[in-house]
């Protein structure tokens, strides 16, 4: 096993229903070492934290075999 992209990104304002939302659904790959604590990467955010982040969600993983299902969906 190994890591292909590590993505973080801080949550943003993003438009929405004719509305703005908070939402960190844009992470961009790193491109140095980031520290993992308990609740997540440094430099990473989520808008909700209800269901998303936090200590029993810190870090969402996908196996590679699965990108091409995220590619066309």
């Amino acid at each position: 096993m190994q890591i292909v992209s590590l993505n973080i990104g801080k949550p943003k304002d993003l438009p929405y229903n004719r509305k703005t939302i908070q939402s960190g659904i844009l992470k961009a790959s790193a491109t140095h070492a980031v520290f993992l604590t308990k609740t997540g990467f440094n430099g990473d955010g989520q808008a909700d934290l209800v269901h998303h982040g936090g200590v029993d969600k810190a870090v969402c993983v996908y196996a590679q075999e699965h990108f091409s299902y995220w590619q066309e969906n």
